[in-house]
């Protein structure tokens, strides 16, 4: 039976074997003998160059060449820099060699934006109250690919509710090897209105006549991105704060100290994994990241605890126009306490529940689970504005998206339970949506959903759930 058993595996090998050998014999080998880069009237040449998946010299087979193009193109459309890019391949000088012609069509880079900005965690909940005393106005200056070096320049000034100064510069590459980078932020700010605890799952906010809250944050930021797909960030940040008296008094927990003045320092590492198809909205690929932040460092720190905070998202295909996208997310920590306003866990940024968007839930740990599967109303589409001349603005892309979702998640420890109780209690919420994508990646998403609490909402976001 053995005998039988290792001629049958002979022969499936030689056969393979047979198979390969004849593949390999009509397989045609290129050697790329140049690159060139057309339309990158800001861009440096170099940035472009950076994201591709091969080089000037490289040997490349027949079969490999067209998934390299693919990915390089995906490469560049993942950078904020360009609205479209295509790759046309020529004959060489010699036989068995290509040239690569790439068009970009550049975004624009320059924005100065008025600023009216609510100053709740986030659109539905102040739409709750619908204050307009809670909002924000100003300037915002944004610079993208700054000396078309994919640097990053931001200044913005608000005045109203939230009076803020803030100055952002990151430079991606610093090195010949274009795989390290650095920058620098700093803010300075002060609100007469502030969030200073939690009741029936909802944050108290107390105004007074003076400024009850003014910080001061100082962050260095170094970059080491090795290849394409992987990225590593360590940030040192000081953060200060000066607190009313009367915080304190309403919450003595605010900031664990009894005096006015607060400050801590931190270090955190941020690894970022992405194989997206795009960005903004992504439809096939992953995506994975973890931060690992060091709060007090100093002897003289109100902060002394450690916390992780992982993610990982799925996209993919099912059926032409279907879409299924997966989420996770997990924050543990560990160490000493956390002062109140560090101490946050649902109902912040895409930290929540669907369903609970009223609502936020403190705690030192928290798992999220989301789910979203997704038919094309509209596929992507690009629309042309013949009367506008430019063609940076002139060419809009859109596409509609109807989903269904369901998500679960847990925060805890349970504290407070008089005032509070979603902390250690499964939140779960379910519902349908219509997902709008447009111009310079901006993303409309409106959602009917139903919580585990029996309540309905419709709500607005503006950016992917997932």
């Amino acid at each position: 039976m053995r005998f039988f058993r290792n001629v049958l595996l002979t022969g499936i090998v030689s056969l393979l074997t047979l198979i390969a050998c004849a593949a390999n014999d009509s397989t045609q080998v290129y050697v790329i003998q140049d690159i060139a880069v057309s339309g990158n009237a800001r861009t440096r040449a170099y940035i472009i160059l950076r994201e591709l998946t091969f080089k000037t010299g490289d040997t490349i087979v027949d079969y490999n060449l067209n998934r390299a193009i693919e990915q390089s193109k995906t490469n560049l459309l993942n950078q904020p820099l360009f609205h479209f890019v295509h790759f046309e391949i020529t004959d060489g000088a010699e036989p068995g060699k290509i040239m690569v012609h790439i068009d970009v069509t550049e975004r624009w880079y320059t924005w100065l934006w008025p600023v009216f900005e609510i100053s709740d965690r986030n659109f539905n909940a102040w739409l709750e109250n619908g204050d307009l005393s809670r909002l924000s106005y100003g300037l915002f200056f944004q610079q993208e690919n700054f000396r078309g070096r994919l640097e990053k320049l931001h200044v913005r000034m608000k005045l109203g509710y939230q009076q803020q100064v803030s100055l952002l510069y990151d430079v991606p590459y610093i090195n010949h090897n274009k795989t390290i980078g650095a920058g620098f932020s700093f803010s300075a700010g002060r609100q007469r209105e502030v969030a200073y605890d939690t009741e029936d799952n909802k944050l108290l906010y107390y105004r007074g006549h003076q400024f009850m809250l003014k910080e001061i944050d100082v962050a260095l930021l170094g970059h080491y991105r090795p290849d394409i797909h992987y990225a590593h960030t360590l940030k040192l940040r000081y953060n200060q704060l000066t607190i009313n008296d009367l915080l304190l008094f309403l919450n003595p927990e605010f900031n664990l100290t009894t005096g006015s003045k607060a400050a801590y320092t931190a270090l955190s590492y941020y690894l970022k994994i992405d194989f997206r198809d795009q960005r903004a909205y992504p439809l096939k690929g992953w995506y994975a990241d973890a931060e690992l932040s060091r709060f007090g460092l100093l002897p003289g720190d109100n902060a002394d605890f450690i916390t992780i905070r992982p993610t990982l998202r799925f996209h993919f295909s099912i059926a032409p126009r279907w879409y299924i996208a997966l989420g996770a997310a997990a924050k543990m920590t560990t160490g000493g306490e956390v002062p109140w306003y560090l101490n946050r866990a649902f109902g912040y940024r895409r930290d929540y529940v669907r369903g609970y968007e009223y609502y936020v839930t403190e705690g030192r740990h928290f798992w999220l689970l989301k789910s979203n599967i997704k038919f094309a109303l509209l596929k992507p589409s690009v629309k042309t504005i013949s009367w506008i001349k430019s063609d940076k603005f002139n060419t809009i892309p859109y596409s509609l998206y109807l989903s269904a979702f369901t998500d679960l998640g847990q925060a805890w420890p349970e504290t407070d339970k008089e005032k509070n109780n979603l902390q250690g209690v499964l939140q779960s919420g379910t519902g349908v949506g219509l997902d709008f994508i447009t111009y310079y990646d901006k993303v409309f998403r409106m959602e009917v959903s139903f919580n585990a609490k029996g309540e309905a909402g419709l709500f607005v976001h503006f950016m992917a759930a997932i």
